[in-house]
């Protein structure tokens, strides 16, 4: 199963996706090799995650942040990071940008 990550464009596009109603230029998608995601996994960045915002993110789950707050403090932890996490932050990035919310279909 792929692993993708979903931020909407806007609050109608947040809503659409709670029904699946969506259309694909409503979304950002950032879909995961099994290598990215393990990667992600092994450096603890979906531990990080579900600690700040109180989800459980983790291999077969389907999540999602809707707090911008616990958005911006996740950018803020992600980007200490260090190994790269380009694609990743930037999905992080466009939920505050759009002020809307981040999506994890694993």
């Amino acid at each position: 199963m792929a692993k993708i990550i979903v931020v909407p464009k806007d609050k109608e596009a947040e809503y659409l996706l709670d029904y699946d109603n969506a259309l694909p230029n409503q979304l950002v998608e950032l879909i995961l090799t099994e290598k990215q995601f393990d990667d992600l996994w092994n450096n603890g960045v979906f531990d990080l995650i579900n600690k700040i915002a109180g989800t459980i993110i983790d291999d077969y789950e389907e999540e999602h942040i809707t707090n911008l707050t616990f958005i911006r403090l996740i950018l803020d932890e992600l980007k200490r990071y260090p190994f790269k996490l380009a694609d990743f932050i930037k999905m992080f990035e466009l939920a505050l940008e759009y002020k809307t919310s981040i999506h994890f279909y694993f």
